[in-house]
């Protein structure tokens, strides 16, 4: 396929124009929550510690149903759970969650348009000081979740207390989680309980995430084997809780560092490739850039190889530039940039009788499960350049909207792990409606990950296309 036909975006970036007030209504708390609170309760004559980690769907019209986990002093309980809620034009609110242990009224307020929502519970009736989050899941554009969708490092901070009887000890856990993206994992890090110092920790163990982004991470070390809930959510940040008896413990898990990728690597042919990286801090790093082809197999660069390793200065920059020499040659590359490290790509295109043609695109994260673009195919060529980063099979699923929000087609594509397909989008089997019109396209994979960049050719020219990603 022509890479002429070829469209190579990455995501330059979504820009929202600020608002001079917030404007929001019951329909911005929307789609599969999964909700996370954590303070005291009543129980009996005593306080005693408490957590919740949940998962409800918010219809849009102020009502909730769903299921929850919550341990009481240690003592731990999964419940149906029903609600209502209220969103007032300034993004406030209330809610009700109601399950047969307990009703506890929330005060809300909503961040980032429903994204986000902070809690507080307010009831005096159920004598509790809990506050809390309500976070859309992370296949809230349509993806799914699976054990490729959690992939590389994630640092871990885990508080609470366990229990022996009536006697708590205050828990805290530092580590870091390596999820492998097939099942497996490993952690190390420090505990701390009670007024010890605090210990070395290292386990390793199994997770499970299910398509709707739940799921259990189990993890057996020297200290025994201990079982969690967890959660991922819109940003890839995991919500963890402890669901053995006798605990309450809970907290988060973020992605450290992901591998990114410029999911069209091209040289030869008429065109040109540059990657550029800038160290916006005020160390020395270093880091290592691969090359892969569309076959996944080691791609070698004129006067680089299949791979380059890269170091910076504080404040320093640096270029890997693949000449326009021989035939054409077309894959990725991949690399995982250290924090405080920036990057973007750049194409030109050489064709006899014409000005030299170029395009800046950014790296593209190497976890999505979901990437959107707008296209316009009246009187241009949108064109694509897919890649399963993972290491499992992939199967995409395109769907295409007109101006109106109709359905044009959808289209599938089988990727195998590590590979990459490039084509002009109305090329895929079931996409030729899009000639002539404009709209969007959804990308989605149920399981493993992809990587969408995109380009919009005219009869003189090409340029990206914004696009944006979900994890």
């Amino acid at each position: 396929m022509k890479l002429a036909t070829l469209s190579t975006i990455m995501l330059l970036g979504l820009f929202l124009s600020p608002q001079a007030q917030a404007q929001c209504t019951n329909t911005n708390l929307n789609g599969v929550l999964f909700y996370t609170l954590a303070g005291t309760i009543r129980s009996g004559a005593a306080n005693v510690s408490y957590q919740e980690l949940g998962k409800v769907t918010a219809d849009g019209n102020g009502g909730l149903s769903g299921t929850t986990t919550t341990s009481i002093a240690g003592v731990i309980a999964t419940l149906p759970v029903t609600g209502n809620y209220t969103i007032q034009a300034n993004c406030s609110g209330t809610a009700t969650l109601t399950s047969t242990a307990n009703t506890a009224q929330l005060a809300l307020q909503l961040v980032n348009g429903g994204g986000l929502t902070l809690a507080v519970v307010t009831s005096s009736g159920s004598t509790e000081i809990t506050d809390g989050r309500f976070f859309r899941a992370a296949n809230a554009t349509g993806s799914q979740c699976g054990n490729g969708t959690l992939l590389g490092a994630y640092g871990v901070l885990l508080g609470g207390g366990t229990f022996a009887g009536t006697v708590r000890t205050a828990y805290e856990n530092e580590s870091q989680l390596v999820f492998d993206g097939k099942g497996g994992v490993t952690s190390t890090g420090v505990l701390v309980t009670g007024t010890s110092p605090g210990a070395p920790l290292s386990s390793t163990g199994t997770y499970s995430i299910s398509s709707d982004c739940s799921g259990t991470l189990q993890l057996t070390g020297p200290g025994g084997t201990f079982n969690f809930l967890i959660a991922r959510v819109q940003g890839g940040t995991l919500l963890v809780m402890e669901n053995d008896a006798n605990t309450t413990i809970n907290g988060t898990a973020n992605p450290q560092q992901f591998q990114s990728v410029l999911p069209q690597f091209v040289f030869g042919g008429g065109w040109y490739t540059a990657l550029y990286f800038t160290n916006g801090t005020s160390n020395i790093v270093s880091f290592v850039v691969t090359f892969t082809t569309d076959a996944g197999t080691p791609m070698s660069v004129p006067g680089i190889g299949n791979s380059k390793q890269v170091t910076l200065a504080p404040l320093g920059t640096a270029i890997i530039e693949a000449q326009n020499v021989g035939s054409l040659v077309q894959g990725y590359a991949s690399v995982t940039l250290p924090t405080g490290v920036g990057a973007y790509g750049v194409f030109r295109q050489s064709v006899g009788g014409k000005p030299d043609q170029e395009a800046v695109v950014g790296l593209k994260s190497a976890t999505a499960t979901a990437n959107t673009l707008i296209w316009d195919d009246t009187g241009f060529t949108t064109s694509v350049a897919i890649v399963n980063p993972s290491t499992v099979a992939a199967t995409v699923t395109i769907t295409v909207w007109d101006v109106n929000g109709n359905v044009i087609g959808t289209s599938t594509q089988a990727l195998q792990p590590g590979t990459k397909i490039e084509n002009a989008m109305r090329g895929f089997l079931g996409l030729a409606g899009m000639a002539g019109q404009r709209g969007s396209a959804l990308f989605t994979v149920p399981t493993g990950n992809i990587s969408v960049l995109g380009l919009r050719f005219g009869s003189t020219a090409f340029t990206s296309i914004p696009t944006a990603e979900q994890q």
